[in-house]
Formats: C-alpha cells, structure tokens, sequence
C-alpha cells in the first residue's frame, strides 16, 4: 500500500495523472496486487456474479484512521468484514496495543452490543475504501486500454466511478450529513483505477480523493463551495471531518443517551484541518476473493492478505511464537475438549468458517497439536525443536506442487508460506531455515 498527498495538474481530465507532492489537494492510495487481479463482481447472493470482470476478483476493505486514535471512529454493523474480526484467521493475535485488545478470537465476539469487551467494532476507522461488486455496473466502467469486452484482462486499464472510498458507517446516526442515500452517510461517488502491468505481472488500484473542496472544484470545474455536510455537491475528507466536529458539537448540547455515541463525541475538540496529510493516517488492510458458489446464510469471502500481518502461532499477541503459546493452546484443548461432544484430544470448531478461534493456528477449523507443533521452529515436522534433513524427507512426502492443497493437516507445518499448498516456494524458504539436528533456528549450523 502506498498513500500520500497527491497534485494532479489536469483533475478534470485525468486526476490519476499527477506526482505525490506535498500541498497537493489529493489524497492517493494504491493497492499493488500480484497477477492479474479483476474489479469485483456483485457476491449478493440473490445476484451472485463475483466473476463478472475477471476469475480473480478482489474483495475487501482499506480502514483509514485519520486522527490516529482507535475512540473515534469505527464499524457497529458487520465488524466480522473488518480487520480487527478477522486478523486472527491469519494465525495469530496482532502485538500492537491499538489492536490487542478489540480483536475478535472467535465468532462470539460479534455480540451486535457496542459497548461490550472486545470493541470489535470501535476500530478507530473515520474513512475506508470498499472493495465491493455491488458498488457499480458496466455503465460505470471506462476502458482507457482494453478491448471493449468487460472483462479485465492482462495489460488493461480500467477506471470506474463508485461510492470506493468513503466515511464510516459508525458515524451514520450522529451526522448532520445530508444528501446521502441515508441520512448522515457520507459516500460520494469516487475513482477507482485497475491497471495490470504485464512486465512486473502485478494489479494497481488506486483511488484518488479529494482532500479539500478546492479539490473537488478543480475535478468539477466549478467555483469552491463551502462545506455544507452535503457530499451530493463537491465532496472532500476536510469537508467530511468537519462535519464529524460540528456534529460532536450539537451532540455535546443534545446527547441521545446511546452509548454508541462515543464514537464521534471527540471529535468535538478536534481540529479537522490539522489531520490532512495521508501519510500520518494509520491503515489496516483486509483482501481476499469470492467463493464460487452462493450461500443463503449471506456473504462469504476467501480472505487471504491482511495488513498489519501476524506472526504465525503468537495466540497471546506477545511479539512472537514461543512455548507460552504452546502452552496457551495446549490448556485450551485441554479445556474445551469435551465441549464440542467429542472428547478426542481436539476442539471441533462448530459452525466453522462463520466461527473460528486464534488458537486454530493453521485455520482448518480443528485446535490439536498440529497448531501447537505451528508454534516451534519453522520446518520443524517431527517436533523435536529442530529443522533438518529428517524433517525434509517429511516434507517432501507433503509436496503438492502450487495452488494443489493437501490433505494431511500435518503438512501444513511445511506449507512455510501458509499459502495452502507445499511447493518450490516453501523448499526454498525451507532452505533459508535449515538448522541440523539440535540446531537453535537460528539458520547458522
């Protein structure tokens, strides 16, 4: 991900065209992406058409914390979308204290009650990019290179207005905004530019913004308006915030009495034209693909990057994977073994996909010591705290070869890129980690 100030001399001919620059009246954020990566289709399931564009459609969301502090801001409907719901899938617990302690480690954590430990949904989120299919329809696409098929191809470049970038829906039932499809939404429609460079084989999204009405006049040609809390007209991120100040101002002399307040209450004190430059915004990332198939139940999605990334088996968000860890899981099992009716040594995650746990390190919905073995030396498969030549025999009896699973839960300890298969990618990493018998991981017998 890169964001920054961004000038474009010709906004309303071109406003991807243009440098970072400081003063610019922009805000850019791009997303690079290896392969070729589609623009998302719609995965409702009453009109499921994820492979619209492409058969490697990109789902998810970019939160942006604009004034740097996790009490404002944030999602009270569907946090499981978001970053803080679902980082722990990735095999671990986030170390940073602005996360460790709202992190959802399993499904009951979605309890729909605002105030309740953890604050799933209290992420601090004031803006975010929306990576979702249902946003637009062909009408919105403009091919500036591509064959005319609706389909991105490699070597294309599409841009295609939608509602990409836009304030949280937490503030929604605090905002003075008007001229939203609801009342307080802040959501005007945007530019989302997908262009696959076929020499490096990698996917750009970027999403230009304005950052101040004078930005949004130059993109419109028009003169600057004032900011109106209206995002029908000319629409910025100074114009959003400064309607998050004077909204946290009549609520300071008119409270409603809902907790849920406090999301927006401090931006009363705040000055908005002081949190403009991007490259002070704190970002999470969260991306993945469609399934093929719908499910009644509602929208499923294949996460599968995440930013800030964890360490692979710290289930205790300590900075690293160590026998605490181990221990942590191993009291786990020992604890609810007998909760899922089945006293076997493991706990069955019930319900899984919708459920899971940080203590299911390899994700495959089952906590046994496989995911205590996840938490030694990496390459280690026969748990004797080393990575040498006994273990590569086992691991080369777990090569499947790329993008082909396996089905033995134990070779997910050789799958070292955790990108569910075991191929060149993880024999080469395994050499980097090769101790010998006895070796300390340090890669140096």
């Amino acid at each position: 991900m890169t964001i920054g100030t961004w000038h474009a001399p010709r906004p309303a001919v071109d406003v991807f065209e243009g440098v970072f620059a400081v003063g610019g009246q922009f805000v850019r954020l791009d997303l690079e992406l290896g392969g070729l990566v589609n623009p998302p289709g719609s995965t409702d399931p009453l009109w499921f058409d994820p492979f619209a564009y492409g058969d490697h459609p990109v789902y998810g969301f970019v939160e942006v914390d604009i004034d740097a502090d996790n009490e404002t801001g944030g999602e009270l409907d569907a946090p499981e979308y978001r970053y803080l719901g679902s980082i722990v899938r990735f095999g671990g617990h986030p170390s940073d204290e602005v996360f460790h302690e709202r992190v959802a480690l399993d499904a009951s954590a979605f309890d729909g009650i605002w105030n309740t430990e953890p604050q799933v949904e209290r992420s601090g989120e004031e803006f975010h990019l929306a990576l979702l299919g249902h946003l637009f329809g062909t009408i919105d696409i403009v091919e500036i290179a591509g064959n005319g098929d609706f389909v991105f191809d490699a070597g294309e470049t599409w841009n295609i207005e939608a509602p990409w970038f836009h304030r949280a829906h937490g503030y929604e039932s605090f905002s003075l905004a008007s001229g939203g499809a609801v009342a307080g939404e802040y959501a005007p429609p945007s530019y989302a530019r997908f262009r696959h460079d076929p020499s490096a084989d990698t996917t750009i999204v970027s999403v230009v913004f304005p950052l101040t009405n004078l930005g949004s006049s130059l993109m419109r040609e028009e003169t600057v308006q004032p900011n109106n809390s209206d995002p029908s007209d000319q629409a910025s991120v100074l114009e959003a915030l400064v309607d998050l100040a004077t909204s946290a101002a009549f609520l300071d002399m008119f409270p409603t009495g809902r907790p849920e307040e406090e999301i927006i209450i401090d931006w009363y004190e705040k000055d908005p034209e002081s949190f403009l430059d991007p490259t002070q915004w704190r970002m999470t990332a969260l991306l993945g693909s469609s399934y093929t198939a719908p499910d009644p139940a509602g929208e499923f999605f294949v996460w599968s990057d995440a930013h800030p990334d964890v360490i692979r088996g710290d289930v205790n968000g300590e900075n690293g994977a160590n026998d605490d860890d181990r221990k942590i899981i191993g009291e786990h099992i020992l604890e609810f073994d007998a909760a899922d009716g089945s006293p076997d040594g493991m706990v069955t995650i019930l319900d899984f996909a919708t459920d899971f746990s940080v203590f299911d390190v390899n994700h495959d919905g089952y906590v046994n010591d496989v995911d205590t073995l996840l938490v030694s030396v990496p390459g280690d498969l026969d748990a004797d705290d080393d990575a040498d030549f006994a273990d590569f025999q086992r691991m080369q009896t777990c090569f499947s070869g790329s993008g082909i699973g396996y089905t033995d839960p134990l070779c997910s300890l050789a799958d070292l890129d955790a990108d569910g298969d075991v191929d060149a990618h993880d024999v080469k990493q395994y050499q980097q980690v090769l101790t010998g018998p006895g070796g300390d991981g340090s890669g140096s017998n």
